[in-house]
């Protein structure tokens, strides 16, 4: 009889060690910081395909953690501001056009590369570090 409350009394240790080993390894998930922002800082070169036809742009992007801004300069339209962010390696940025109207850019960035799709438009978008 002994026998089995030793056994069962090393067996509730171990179970409860084991729970609060676990639990610790949860509240260190919870508390690690989520995906770091990609740098994407610098020159771009963005090509739109548009109902239009294809438009080509000059980006200076910068950053500061996971917010983006900077100026896009566009065949036609000027030079524009860009406000967005960046979560891991998903990027999001509006340009503002002509009379208010705006276009949300949302992408994925892959090394030197972005490709996304535009909002409202639904126009297929690239660019390339420079």
């Amino acid at each position: 009889m002994k026998m089995l409350l030793s056994v069962v009394a090393v067996a509730g240790l171990t179970l409860s060690c084991d729970i609060h080993n676990h639990v610790h390894a949860m509240m260190a998930q919870e508390s690690a910081p989520q995906s770091a922002a990609t740098a994407i800082a610098g020159q771009w070169q963005l090509s739109i395909n548009t109902p239009h036809g294809p438009m080509k742009a000059a980006m200076d992007v910068k950053q500061d953690g996971t917010k983006i801004t900077g100026k896009c300069d566009m065949d036609h339209m000027g030079t524009l501001a860009i406000d967005g962010s960046v979560d891991g390696k998903r990027v999001t940025f509006t340009l503002e056009v002509t009379g208010g109207q705006k276009i949300t850019f949302l992408g994925v960035i892959e090394g030197n590369k972005m490709t996304g799709t535009t909002n409202p438009e639904g126009g297929e978008w690239t660019a390339s570090r420079v």
